[in-house]
Formats: C-alpha cells, structure tokens, sequence
C-alpha cells in the first residue's frame, strides 16, 4: 500500500517530487500499487523508490532516474522510457510489453519472468543485466549492449537483434510458425 504523503507530494508536480527528494534524500518513497497511467512524468526522480504493483501504463518517464527503484509486478504497458536511467533496478514480473526503451540504460536491471513483448531496446545498454525466464516477442533489440547478461531459460521470439552486442550463450531467437 502506497504513502498518501507520497502520493500527496508527487500530485505536486515533477519539480516538487524533484525538490523534495533532494532535499529528503534519506527517504524512501512508498508509491507501491499507486496507478499512474498516463501520466506526464519526464525526468522525475525515482531513484531508489518502491513501485511494486504500480500503474504505469502510458506513462511518459522520458529521462527518469528508475535507478536502484523497486518495480516488481509493475505494468508499463507501452511506457515512454526513453532514455531512462535504470541501473540495477528490480523489474521481476513487470510487463514492459509494447514500451519504449530507446537509449535507455538498464545495467545490472533484474528481468525475472518481465514479458517484454513487442517492446523496443533500440541503442539500450543492457550489460550485466539478468533476463531469466523472461518472455521477448518481436522484441527490438537492434544497437543495444547486453554483454555479460544473463537470459537462461528467456523466451526469445521474432527478436530483432541487428548491431546488438550478445552474450555468449544467449538463447537464438526462434521464428513464430505463421498459420499458412
């Protein structure tokens, strides 16, 4: 469940949230469950914050810091996440189907069982990042750096991965049979 003094502060406004966690920086935001679809969100900082279970379908976090943030169970159903920050932040069980990815930063981001279905990684940087169990669909992975990710036992799909930088070991893309 969600902070109300969380959510109250983050109704402010991104230059209010922004302000307050500077000046706040021992705190750890609670915006678990809260439902932000929607919403205009870019460059807000989310560092560090707790949004399990959260909304985030449609939103536009264009340039956010998601670094260190707690994402597990998230739906960002086709989420603006251009050229986020989000290094080494935990998104188990998230769906990322149809987002965009482009320039993002994910190093060392936990991918467990996220469905990243028709989403797009173009120029990502991936490295270290675990992908276990992870479902990509028609997944753009063109220009992105996955060196040294881990994707055991990931479902890869009609995956793109022209220019990109793979691991070694890294499951080959399979076509989907089309009905004839």
């Amino acid at each position: 469940m969600a902070n109300l003094e969380h959510v109250t502060k983050l109704e402010e406004g991104v230059d209010a949230w922004n302000s307050w966690r500077l000046k706040n920086p021992t705190i750890v935001p609670d915006l678990n469950g809260v439902d932000l679809t929607g919403r205009f969100l870019q460059e807000v900082n989310f560092s560090g914050v707790n949004l399990s279970n959260a909304f985030l379908t449609v939103t536009e976090l264009e340039k956010a810091n998601l670094d260190d943030a707690d994402l597990k169970g998230a739906n960002l159903t086709g989420a603006d996440l251009n050229e986020i920050s989000a290094e080494r932040t935990d998104f188990t069980d998230a769906d990322l189907s149809y987002a965009s990815l482009t320039f993002a930063k994910l190093d060392h981001a936990i991918f467990v069982r996220a469905r990243l279905s028709e989403a797009i990684l173009f120029n990502a940087t991936a490295r270290h990042a675990v992908f276990e169990e992870a479902h990509l669909r028609e997944t753009i992975l063109t220009g992105s750096d996955f060196s040294g990710a881990k994707f055991t036992n990931a479902v890869l799909q009609d995956t793109i991965t022209e220019g990109a930088i793979l691991p070694i070991g890294m499951p080959i893309p399979t076509r989907l049979k089309r009905p004839e």
